[in-house]
């Protein structure tokens, strides 16, 4: 009678750690850790979401329908948000400016390459299969293919293949889809980011894995991407940010389209007082040399005026006079 009893004892230790597990490990890592997922959520709580605002900036402003679409991801993939793992990134959308039905963010859901490969083995172990690799191909701007990249020229393209089971899943990812440029002020041009110029190869691949895992776990991945696949949109983001705010200056400084009248009437209205400046300018030395004129004649009308007053002459005109009178008394 005893012996059921020992049998339900001995299967009772394979079961009962598990329900210990799911009840008493929550409540030690709530003590250990306040931001920790547990097993009872549905989703994030307040105390999660501002930790997560840390990782990735404006996150506390998400909807809350995306908060719970981002934390269905975290539990699905096991990657921890919080040993940034895998985040979510907000990027304006420039569609909201014309069309007021588009959110003014768009929510991605990102993670590296290294939480790629964990989802998908994971994926693949489940249902009893592995994941392995072919041989990467790299190719240069006429076709070429080549098994290394040892060019100083950044790679055309880049294929990788995921092999699943028996399934083949390869992918392309091209320079010009994927490589991210940004706007250079010094050098007055586009230039491509500077991680991509130090390992053009290196990152291309990136991409291509990160296509290639995805379509071997899509179930898993879908919706997923990495964070150089990432990178072009970022680019498009800092440069229609700086357009944006240029555009912003030159309206407030009249310089847009649209506001050139207003420019030229500028520049008449300075012109009129740059030439009004100098009319003035000119206005005010002539009644200088006015005046030193008048002070000049002044003295030149003096001698005039005595001669019709009749006044005295001169010392000069007496001394005539006098020599004239001195030879009438010799006489």
């Amino acid at each position: 009678m005893n012996q059921p009893t020992e049998q339900q004892g001995d299967d009772a230790p394979s079961s009962a750690p598990l329900l210990t597990a799911t009840e008493v490990l929550p409540e030690r890592s709530v003590s250990q850790s306040a931001v920790v997922l547990r097993a009872d959520q549905v989703e994030f709580d307040a105390r999660q979401v501002a930790a997560l605002s840390l990782i990735s900036p404006g996150l506390a402003q998400a909807p809350r329908a995306q908060l719970a679409l981002f934390f269905h991801f975290c539990v699905r993939s096991g990657l921890d948000p919080f040993a940034r793992q895998i985040y979510m990134i907000g990027r304006t959308n420039w569609k909201a400016a014309d069309n007021p039905d588009e959110p003014e963010k768009t929510w991605t859901i990102q993670t590296g390459i290294d939480g790629f490969r964990t989802v998908a083995h994971r994926a693949a172990i489940k249902a009893g299969e592995s994941i392995s690799y072919e041989d990467t191909v790299y190719y240069d701007s006429e076709g070429n293919a080549h098994e290394v990249w040892l060019s100083k020229a950044y790679p055309a393209a880049v294929k990788v293949t995921v092999l699943r089971g028996n399934a083949r899943f390869p992918f392309i990812a091209r320079w010009d889809e994927f490589a991210p440029t940004y706007y250079d002020r010094k050098q007055g041009a586009y230039v491509v980011a500077k991680m991509w110029q130090q390992m053009p190869a290196h990152m291309l691949r990136k991409c291509a894995e990160a296509g290639a895992l995805r379509m071997a776990a899509p179930q898993d991945l879908s919706g997923v991407y990495v964070d150089e696949e990432m990178a072009r949109a970022d680019a498009e983001a800092v440069v229609r940010e700086a357009e944006e705010a240029t555009r912003r200056l030159r309206e407030a400084a009249g310089l847009e389209a649209g506001s050139d009248k207003g420019g030229d009437a500028k520049e008449e209205s300075a012109e009129d007082s740059q030439g009004g400046g100098q009319d003035e300018s000119t206005d005010k030395p002539v009644p200088r040399k006015r005046a030193r004129a008048a002070k000049k004649a002044a003295p030149e009308a003096k001698p005039d005026t005595a001669a019709e007053s009749n006044e005295p002459p001169a010392p000069a005109k007496r001394t005539p006079r006098k020599r004239a009178s001195s030879p009438r008394r010799a006489s």
